[in-house]
C-alpha cells in the first residue's frame, strides 16, 4: 500500500504495534492446539478410511498410538518453545530440533519394534508414523517462525 506524499510503502500492510503483537502471541497456544488436534483428527480418519478401503487391518498398524505420540510430543515441543520464547530466544531453534530428536527416539522405542517384527519396515508402516509426524512438523515450523518474528 502506498500513500502519496507520505513516503510510506508497505507490501503487506502497515506494521503492527507491540500491543497487537502481544495479543496475537497470546492466541498462539489456542490456535496451535486447535489446528493440531483438528488436523490430526481429520488425518487420522482419512488415513483410517484409506487403509480400511485397501483391506488393511487397523489394529495391527498401531495407527492410534502413532497419532497420540505425535500429538503429545508436538504439544510439548510447542509449549516449551512458547514458554521459553522470551528467556531463551536464542535457543528456540535448538528446542525445536531437540523436540524432533525426542520424537524419533520415542518412535524407535514405542513404534519401531512392532513395525519391525517381521524384519522389514514396509512403506505402510513408515506412512503410519510419518503422516502425523509430517503434519505436526509443518505446523510446529510455521508457529516457530511466527514466534521468532515477534520476539
Amino acid at each position: 500500500m502506498y500513500h502519496f506524499g507520505r513516503g510510506d510503502f508497505y507490501i503487506f500492510g502497515p506494521p503492527t504495534n507491540q500491543k497487537n503483537q502481544r495479543l496475537t502471541q497470546r492466541a498462539y497456544p489456542i490456535l496451535f492446539t486447535s489446528i493440531l488436534l483438528l488436523g490430526l483428527w481429520g488425518l487420522f480418519f482419512l488415513q483410517s478410511w484409506v487403509l480400511e478401503y485397501r483391506g488393511y487391518e487397523l489394529s495391527s498398524l498401531q495407527l492410534t498410538k502413532s497419532y497420540l505420540l505425535n500429538a503429545i510430543m508436538a504439544l510439548i515441543v510447542f509449549f516449551a518453545i512458547y514458554f521459553f520464547r522470551n528467556k531463551y530466544r536464542d535457543l528456540l531453534g535448538f528446542f525445536f530440533l531437540g523436540g524432533s530428536l525426542v520424537k524419533f527416539t520415542l518412535f524407535f522405542i514405542f513404534l519401531y519394534p512392532a513395525f519391525h517384527q517381521d524384519g522389514v519396515l514396509e512403506q505402510l508402516d513408515f506412512l503410519v508414523f510419518f503422516v502425523p509426524y509430517g503434519f505436526a512438523l509443518i505446523l510446529e515450523t510455521f508457529f516457530l517462525v511466527k514466534l521468532l518474528n515477534t520476539v
